[in-house]
């Protein structure tokens, strides 16, 4: 079974999430109150570990102390959503040059009436060797 884990700074957020969830019957996720960065960095800490991390930053981007506890929890695949192209490219850079390489990025303008669109980028863990068959990869 999938084990979902949702983390917001934002206590609103959060118990909306509650909300939702038993609403919908969802009952493999969990729901937290904190700071994202600390939060990945005690698992990493407690040897857990995430096979995706969604990051949806603000406009500003994440910040260094986030991105480092990212690449210490060391998650297969990332999702980045973000709202800002300059700092998406600089996030981008940071963690290419930590490990992952950026697969796809698909646009997707949910607010059609204004200048603002969001990104969405899949990001993998950077090969080490492929196999003879071009599907398998090992990461």
């Amino acid at each position: 079974m999938i084990d979902i884990r949702f983390l917001r700074e934002n206590p609103d957020a959060v118990r909306d999430a509650r909300i939702n969830a038993k609403e919908n019957k969802i009952t493999n996720a969990r729901f937290y109150q904190g700071d994202a960065g600390e939060f990945m960095e005690n698992m990493a800490e407690n040897g857990e570990h995430a096979d995706v991390v969604f990051m949806d930053p603000p406009r500003t981007g994440s910040d260094k102390k986030f991105m480092s506890s990212v690449i210490k929890l060391n998650p297969s695949r990332i999702v980045y959503i973000s709202c800002g192209p300059e700092t998406l490219a600089r996030d981008l850079e940071y963690l290419t040059k930590h490990g992952y390489d950026v697969r796809k990025i698909q646009p997707v303008d949910m607010f059609s009436f204004t200048d603002h669109c969001e990104n969405i980028c899949l990001l993998t863990k950077k090969f080490e060797k492929q196999t003879k068959n071009q599907n398998e990869y090992k990461y």
